[in-house]
């Protein structure tokens, strides 16, 4: 899966900014989940559709949230996982 890059001026990527609301869900719930977010964004950015996942609509002024959302999911499942890389950044300005 690609990463996506965030609209800041530094362009961090967002998997490093990933809240981690879904660390500790188990893995088939959050695979199930990033499945669903994954169909909303082809729904979304291809045919230009709205979509609704849970009682919630998304649109293409979603898209952002929803790619954010996948990034936050990949990590969790990474995480759940064990194969996920940390990395560790200084910062000295």
């Amino acid at each position: 899966m690609a990463r996506g890059f965030s609209p800041s001026r530094f362009d961090i990527p967002i998997w490093f900014m990933a809240k981690g609301d879904f660390i500790g869900l188990p893995v088939a719930t959050l695979t199930s989940l990033r499945d669903k977010y994954v169909t909303c964004l082809e729904a979304i950015a291809v045919a230009g559709a709205s979509y609704s996942i849970a009682g919630r609509s998304f649109s293409r002024a979603n898209l952002g949230e929803v790619r954010e959302t996948i990034a936050e999911l990949t990590l969790a499942i990474q995480s759940a996982s064990g194969t996920r890389i940390r990395t560790t950044y200084a910062n000295f300005s």
